[in-house]
């Protein structure tokens, strides 16, 4: 995968996670879990603080950019035609992992993991390589003549982002506006994936489904900002009220009355 225009905090942590998994045996028959060889994410085990999806926000937690890790290692499975157990995608959609839509797998401690079972007759070696915009996960072993594939994802109900979020900051100054979220469209997207054996008979089949919620842009303001879209704007001062009074009738009026 590529994570070209990632920051560097995020770069580190992709690599520092790779490696955890550079050198991994699986033996035949076991269930390869990726927060198992993960381990602990803080700053003991070397990552940064960077930015993660946390319910409805995206805020900075060690290990972020982790997810490029866990997507690259999907994708990885779904070429070596393993059969995959756990697999959940991001609340939203995510330009890193993009195209295509709906292949992008994360992790989270303690929840959602990633997993998938090795079910050949003979051990898995797992290899990572980190270059300078791209994460490559290489799975060494003994072909069995399987085939791999997968269809072109679908894409449908794309929504927009939704209405802009502003809140207001004690950190900013006054008439300070400071963007922390990009907005991104809400979609479904879905593919397929079979393997066949040797002889060309089908041995797994399995659909992933992916729902994306609309993620509208977030912005901080500084207090006493004004002109933030759907902010209160103060009432106009009231004005006391002038006394009617009858026009003085003009000469031409008078003579009109006459």
């Amino acid at each position: 995968t590529d994570f070209s225009g990632s920051p560097e905090n995020r770069r580190h942590n992709i690599k520092v996670g790779a490696m955890a998994f550079n050198g991994v045996l699986i033996k035949p028959g076991e269930e390869f879990s990726m927060l198992k060889y993960l381990g602990e994410v803080d700053a003991s085990s070397g990552y940064l603080p960077e930015l993660v999806i946390k319910e409805d926000r995206t805020v900075p937690e060690f290990g972020g950019g982790l997810c490029q890790v866990s997507t690259t290692m999907f994708r990885a499975a779904l070429k070596t035609g393993l059969k995959i157990t756990e697999r959940q995608n991001h609340s939203y959609r995510v330009r890193y992992y993009e195209p295509p839509v709906g292949m992008d797998a994360t992790i989270y401690i303690p929840k959602p993991d990633f997993k998938f079972l090795n079910d050949f007759e003979t051990p898995i070696l797992i290899q990572a390589s980190v270059g300078t915009n791209t994460l490559t996960f290489s799975f060494y072993g003994t072909k069995d003549g399987r085939r791999a594939e997968t269809t072109e994802p679908v894409v449908w109900d794309v929504t927009g982002s939704g209405e802009a979020v502003y809140t207001e900051s004690a950190d900013l100054a006054a008439g300070e506006i400071k963007q922390i979220e990009k907005p991104h469209p809400g979609s479904k997207a879905s593919f397929e994936y079979r393997v066949y054996d040797v002889s060309g008979k089908l041995i797994n089949e399995q659909k992933f489904a992916s729902s994306y919620v609309p993620w509208p842009a977030r912005y901080l303001y500084g207090p006493g900002t004004t002109g933030i879209p759907g902010q209160e704007q103060p009432a106009e001062p009231a004005t006391q009220a002038q006394p009617t009074q009858e026009p003085t009738p003009t000469p031409e009026d008078t003579s009109r009355k006459n």
